[in-house]
């Protein structure tokens, strides 16, 4: 099926796309701007009481992925469903409650603190939505490749639930609530959403660059590694600070699963191309962060100094590496355009790598260089660099009216 000739607002992932690398590169920057202010001692306003670090984590859980997870699903579900896709004003719904809430949410933390807990509720409207619009296209398929779209749609029904809880622990109740919210959101939310995606995708891609038969992967794996993800995400919320040794084994057993899943994908040659190897790379930051995890679940004396880069390692090493590797794709296989990766993109590429490994390496220096740990903030700067190119190559092609290929590839 071909795309009709349109502008911006046509097709889910163009306006969401660019809503999310906007988000990216102002929030974060503005983060930037906040930690060396802080570091250098220059005052910086801040009406809200809540901790930066959790207006931070919002503001990339809920709005960056939030804007990608919704492009690309409002995108690629109904094709994979043989669904109708969302019009262009349910789009431009989920796109206005989004940036609305991303806006609340900055000038809730400077100025009107009560705006908080509206950013979150702005966003858990446009998860539901979503939720609803992609749970009725799935009830009214006909097609019996149902459960891998249903484990998806287990993923985002978790993100309103972690939105909500934020929004609650914006509005003075106890920070167990955040915590609670982090937990879901990215040990839930996100990972499962990467997993279930990935597990379609990223073989399906690989078959087809090495010119082999796809065979689907046994969708049983998948509902297995998110129902041990599930058992743990329930035993972390009900112990809280108290579950790290009763989540070792299932981090353990989720990291060496996904290794497992990669490797019999066997992408061989492919890896030697830039816009398969990102995919992977972005995967095995996911299991790397899975494996640290377990170490520090079994030695509680590590925890405190992994939490951050265990965190980071999911978040900018993992799903942030397949934001861009998959938006990418899909950026250009829509317009027809050859799914290559110049030089801006593997420079971006590069650079979202260099932003992980600040982030997730700076904060275990300390013992050998004192400033490190306070200087990890500076991974911004990659991080915006990478957004900043993935705009300037991808961006006009996400608002220039032209005709798409018709083998778009999600």
């Amino acid at each position: 099926m071909t795309e009709a000739r349109s502008g911006l607002l046509e097709v889910p992932y163009r306006p969401l796309f660019a809503a999310g690398a906007l988000d990216a590169l102002l929030l974060v920057g503005l983060w930037f701007a906040l930690a060396e202010a802080r570091r250098s001692g220059v005052p910086f306003p801040a009406a809200a009481r809540v901790p930066p670090a959790w207006v931070h984590a919002h503001s990339l859980f809920f709005g960056m992925f939030a804007c990608y997870a919704l492009g690309f699903l409002g995108t690629a579900f109904p094709r994979w469903i043989d669904a109708r896709a969302p019009t262009p004003r349910r789009v431009v719904a989920w796109v206005a409650l989004l940036a609305t809430a991303q806006l609340a949410l900055v000038a809730g933390f400077v100025r009107l603190p009560f705006l908080l807990p509206l950013a979150a509720a702005l966003e858990v409207a446009a998860y539901a939505d979503a939720l609803f619009f992609f749970a009725r296209a799935l009830r009214e398929t006909r097609n019996p490749r149902r459960l891998q779209p249903a484990l998806v749609l287990t993923a985002l029904a978790l993100a309103p639930v972690a939105a909500a809880l934020d929004g609650a622990a914006f509005a003075g109740a106890p920070p167990r609530l955040h915590r609670a919210a982090v937990e879901i959101a990215l040990r839930g939310h996100l990972l499962f959403l990467v997993a279930g995606v990935s597990q379609r995708i990223v073989p399906f891609f690989t078959a087809n660059l090495l010119r082999r038969p796809y065979a689907p992967r046994p969708i049983g794996a998948l509902a297995g590694w998110v129902g041990l993800g599930l058992i743990r995400l329930g035993v972390a919320l009900a112990l809280d600070r108290n579950a790290g040794p009763w989540l070792a084994p299932f981090d353990a057993a989720m990291a060496v699963g996904l290794a497992l899943e990669l490797r019999a994908w066997r992408p061989g040659p492919a890896l030697r191309q830039p816009m398969m190897a990102i995919l992977y790379l972005g995967l095995a930051w996911v299991a790397l962060g899975l494996a640290v995890s377990a170490l520090a679940d079994v030695r509680p004396g590590l925890a405190p100094l992994l939490e951050l880069p265990v965190r980071h390692a999911l978040a900018v090493g993992g799903f942030a590496t397949l934001v861009l590797g998959m938006s990418t794709r899909v950026a250009l296989g829509h317009r027809g355009r050859p799914i290559v990766a110049d030089a801006s993109v593997v420079l971006a590429f590069a650079s979202i790598q260099v932003a992980a490994l600040v982030r997730v390496t700076l904060p275990l220096l300390g013992s050998v260089w004192s400033l490190a740990p306070v200087l990890s903030h500076w991974a911004a700067l990659p991080w915006m660099l990478a957004f900043t190119l993935w705009l300037l190559r991808l961006g006009p092609l996400l608002v220039r009216a032209e005709r798409a290929s018709a083998a778009a590839p999600a």
